[in-house]
């Protein structure tokens, strides 16, 4: 074919000799590979360097060697993508992955390490500062048993317990420090302070898994969405949450509010593509303004009720 004025769409190069052609992307996949599906394809470790910088489809020719990366690249929107349903279909991206570990960062989990600071009283100041590992937590005193490096266990308040990427690698730290200690005392003091239940591995992170769910485009997992018609829980009508798997045992997704998780039925939830995903405090602020919000209904005479929950202004 006689070449092109310009240089490869793609590259920008013009290699002498090369075979000009139409990109693969765009006029060979039907439908045309979408900005989407180039950037998921993007975020899974191993794509290939050639999709940094490059657009999704070229209107112009492209030389030899891009069409044949590009050829690569159609393969796998047509195997990774389309024939599981496509994007929506799937479990949540690498970016997914990681914009929801930076929101779940500082959470307490069961097994985690954690630091405690902010004990004010003269027998408990000592303890600030150190790190430990969660035990369980009491559901009614919202304290945590924790387990000290040393292996005395003690009863902490939430508020003075917090988690975090470089807490995780402290603990590890201080756990092999007061092990090569321990050694150097010997067999008859090893035991003192040693590890027990708390060495389990921390619990795993609620992420999508293979599963079977409804087909409703905009509920999937990674989806953000909005919970509605529920009975049981009215006071959780309007919240926001994020679709971490589904159940096909009990046909019910588990749904992450921020501060909870729900398992609910998929009539519950409506998509909401355009809000970011919950936070703890995102779930804080939503809980204030609902419970501000039955403030001001609680104000309300009847007429007033009845014309706001059902239009008519009297």
């Amino acid at each position: 074919p006689t070449p092109p004025t310009m240089p490869c769409a793609s590259c920008g190069e013009d290699p002498s000799g090369t075979e000009w052609k139409s990109d693969p992307l765009r006029w060979e996949l039907n439908p045309p590979c979408t900005e989407a599906e180039w950037k998921y394809l993007a975020d899974i470790p191993g794509a290939p360097e050639y999709m940094e910088g490059k657009q999704c489809t070229y209107m112009n020719k492209i030389c030899r060697g891009c069409y044949n990366a590009r050829l690569q690249i159609m393969a796998k929107v047509q195997s990774r993508i389309r024939s599981k349903g496509g994007l929506e279909e799937l479990q949540p991206s690498v970016k997914m992955r990681k914009e929801y570990e930076a929101a779940h960062e500082a959470d307490l989990l069961k097994h985690r390490p954690a630091k405690i600071d902010g004990l004010q009283s003269a027998a408990a100041a000592a303890l600030n500062g150190q790190v430990c590992k969660l035990l369980v937590k009491d559901p009614e005193t919202g304290r945590w048993t924790v387990e000290l490096v040393s292996g005395e266990q003690k009863s902490i308040k939430e508020a003075n317990l917090s988690a975090s990427k470089d807490i995780d690698m402290e603990w590890e730290i201080a756990r092999v420090q007061h092990l090569s200690i321990s050694r150097d005392r010997g067999p008859s003091q090893a035991g003192q302070g040693g590890y027990s239940q708390a060495e389990e591995k921390p619990a795993p992170r609620p992420l999508g898994q293979a599963t079977v769910w409804p087909k409703v485009k905009g509920v999937h997992p990674g989806a953000v969405v909005r919970l509605q018609n529920l009975n049981a829980a009215k006071e959780l009508n309007g919240r926001k949450g994020r679709c971490i798997n589904f159940d096909s045992e009990t046909g019910r997704w588990k749904v992450d509010l921020g501060d909870e998780f729900k398992s609910l039925r998929v009539e519950n939830l409506t998509p909401a593509p355009g809000e970011k995903p919950p936070t703890a405090q995102s779930a804080k602020e939503e809980k204030e303004a609902a419970g501000a919000e039955a403030v001001r209904k609680s104000a309300l005479n009847a007429k007033e009720k009845y014309a706001e929950d059902y239009g008519w202004d009297g």
